[in-house]
C-alpha cells in the first residue's frame, strides 16, 4: 500500500503543505527501513529515535515523524550527519501509533472478530485453546501472543506478548489477506499501558485473573489491575467474559453494562460454572453448568486452573453464538498448550518430567498444587526468576517452592543484565531451608534427573515454550523440553 505523507499526517489531525511524498511503509527500527518508509522516531528511556535518524535516511526513509521528548526520557544526542528529508515533530507519538498503523493498513481489525484475553495467568492457555476450538468448529482462526502469531499450522516468533502497534496492525492485515475471520489476541498490561492495541476493534474480551506480576513497571497492584481493566472500559466491546472468583473480576462485573458472562469453579453466582471435579493422572472429569443444564466433561488437560481456561473459551463461544451441544463435543479434543504442563516422555522407567511456563508466585503455586493433586509422587521443583523484572516476587516463589515441593533446585532463568547470584539471593530470602543451587540450567536439570527416583516427578518451571536463554543481551539456544528429553535419554541405564 502507498499513500501520500500529507494523508498520513491528516490521520493525526496535522495539516501541512508541500509534503506530496509517497509513503510505502511505517517503521520505528532504523535497521529495518526500506525505501519509501516513514521512520517513526520515538522517545525512549535510554535513547531517542532521532539518534538513528541518519541511519534511517541512508536506508531509504522518505520522512521522519519524531516524538517530542517525554518527561524523564532521553534527549536526542545531536545529529552527526545532515538530514535532507522532512522531520515532523509530534507530541505523544507513541500513543498515536495505533491510529497511524490502523489507517495505513486500512483498519484490518474491523474485518476480523478479535477476542482479547487479559489477566496475569492463563492468557496463553485460554487464547491457544480458543484457536483450537475454532478449528474444530470449522472457523478459520489465528492467534497472537506469547507463543508467537499465526495459525495452528504455522506460527511465527514474536518479541513481546502483545506486538508493537505497527507490527500488530501489519499482522492483522496479513490475516485479512489470508482469509482469517477470527483472532485470539493476548493483551498484556504493558500492551494496554503502552498503547500497543490502541485503535484496535475488539469483538469481545476475556479476563482470567490477577496476581502479582510486572510491579517493576506498574509499581502497585491497583495500577496493574487498572491497566488490564482498560480492555473492558475503553474498547467498545460487544461482550465480556469474566472470572467471578477473582477479586478484581468480581469488582469489574458490577461496572460492565453490556453483554457479559461470568464464570467460576464451584460458583453459585456464576453464569457458567464447573463442579464435581475429579482429578486423575491423565486428565479431569467435571460437570459444566450452564443455563440450568449440566454436562459431563472430560479434558486431557492437567490442573484445576485449566477448567477456568476451558470455561473462558466456552463462554466466549457462547457469546459468539455457537450452540452448547457443539461446544461440548469440542472440549475433549483440546490439547495441552506448548510449554504449559507439558509432559516429557521417554521409553524407559524414569521420573515424570513436567515443563511449565509458571513464572509468577500464583502460577508456580497453582502448578505445584495441581501436580500434587494429580499424582501421589515426590516432587522436585527446578526453577529460577527472570532478571531485570519484579524482584518482590522472588522470595514469594522461593517460599512456595519450599512449601509445596519435596526437593528444590534453584537455577538461572533469563538473567538478562542482572547478576544471577543476586537473583538467587532474593529467592533464598523467602526460604527457611537451604535448597540446592546450580546456576547452570542444564546442570540443574541433570542434577534433578540423576538424583531422583523413577517414581518421582520433576517440575521444570519458568520458561515453558521458550527456546532460548537470555543472558546479557544475548539469546542462547535453550529449550527445557528438549534438554530434559536428551538428558533422560542419556540416563536410560540409570532407570533400566
Amino acid at each position: 500500500m502507498k499513500v501520500d505523507l500529507s494523508a498520513v499526517l491528516e490521520w493525526l489531525d496535522i495539516i501541512t503543505e508541500n509534503l506530496a511524498i509517497e509513503v510505502s511503509g511505517l517503521c520505528h527500527d532504523s535497521r529495518k527501513i526500506t525505501c519509501g518508509d516513514v521512520f517513526i522516531a520515538l522517545s525512549g528511556s535510554d535513547n531517542h529515535g532521532m539518534d538513528f535518524a541518519y541511519q534511517a535516511q541512508r536506508g531509504g526513509a522518505c520522512a521522519i515523524l519524531a516524538e517530542s521528548i517525554q518527561p524523564g526520557n532521553a534527549k536526542p544526542k545531536g545529529r552527526q550527519q545532515p538530514l535532507t528529508i522532512p522531520v515532523i515533530e509530534i507530541d505523544d507519538l507513541s500513543a498515536k501509533l495505533g491510529i497511524l498503523a490502523t489507517n495505513f493498513y486500512q483498519n484490518p481489525s474491523t474485518k476480523l472478530d478479535i477476542i482479547g484475553i487479559t489477566g496475569t495467568n492463563g492468557k496463553t492457555s485460554s487464547a491457544w485453546l480458543m484457536l483450537q476450538a475454532w478449528d474444530k468448529l470449522a472457523i478459520k482462526g489465528a492467534y497472537i501472543g506469547t507463543l508467537g502469531y499465526g495459525t495452528l499450522q504455522q506460527m511465527h516468533n514474536l518479541q513481546n506478548t502483545t506486538p508493537t502497534a505497527l507490527h500488530l496492525q501489519r499482522i492483522l492485515a496479513g490475516f485479512v489477506e489470508d482469509g482469517i475471520t477470527h483472532v485470539s489476541l493476548e493483551v498484556s498490561s504493558h500492551g494496554l499501558s503502552l498503547g500497543r492495541v490502541n485503535a484496535t476493534k475488539f469483538k469481545g474480551a476475556g479476563f482470567t485473573n490477577i496476581s502479582r506480576d510486572h510491579l517493576d513497571f506498574h509499581e502497585t497492584m491497583e495500577k496493574y489491575a487498572n491497566a488490564k481493566q482498560q480492555l473492558f472500559t475503553e474498547y467498545n466491546l460487544d461482550f465480556a467474559v469474566i472470572n467471578c472468583n477473582d477479586y478484581y473480576g468480581k469488582k469489574w462485573l458490577t461496572t460492565i453494562n453490556y453483554n457479559k458472562i461470568s464464570y467460576g469453579i464451584n460458583s453459585k453466582k456464576a453464569d457458567l460454572s464447573a463442579s464435581n471435579i475429579e482429578l486423575m493422572p491423565k486428565g479431569i472429569n467435571f460437570r459444566l453448568n450452564w443455563n440450568k443444564q449440566s454436562y459431563n466433561i472430560f479434558t486431557p488437560l492437567l490442573g484445576k486452573f485449566n477448567i477456568d481456561n476451558i470455561m473462558l473459551v466456552v463462554a466466549t463461544l457462547l457469546s459468539q453464538g455457537f450452540e452448547i451441544a457443539h461446544i461440548i463435543d469440542v472440549i475433549p479434543q483440546l490439547k495441552p498448550v506448548p510449554g504449559r504442563m507439558n509432559c516429557v516422555e521417554v521409553r524407559v522407567n524414569s521420573p515424570l518430567i513436567i515443563v511449565d511456563y509458571a513464572h509468577t508466585p500464583d502460577a508456580l503455586e497453582q502448578v505445584l498444587m495441581a501436580l500434587k493433586e494429580h499424582n501421589a509422587r515426590k516432587i522436585w521443583c527446578v526453577f529460577g526468576c527472570g532478571g531485570n523484572r519484579d524482584k518482590g516476587k522472588r522470595p514469594q516463589m522461593g517460599h512456595i517452592a519450599e512449601t509445596l515441593a519435596d526437593n528444590v533446585v534453584i537455577t538461572d532463568d533469563n538473567p538478562r543484565y542482572e547478576d544471577n547470584q543476586q537473583i538467587t539471593a532474593d529467592i533464598l530470602m523467602g526460604m527457611n531451608t537451604k535448597p540446592t543451587v546450580i546456576h547452570s540450567r542444564i546442570d540443574a536439570i541433570a542434577y534433578a534427573i540423576n538424583n531422583s527416583h523413577p517414581d518421582d516427578l520433576i517440575l521444570i518451571a519458568g520458561k515453558g515454550h521458550e527456546s532460548y536463554q537470555l543472558i546479557k543481551g544475548q539469546y542462547f539456544p535453550f529449550d527445557d523440553r528438549l534438554i530434559a528429553k536428551e538428558l533422560l535419554e542419556n540416563s536410560q541405564e540409570q532407570y533400566a
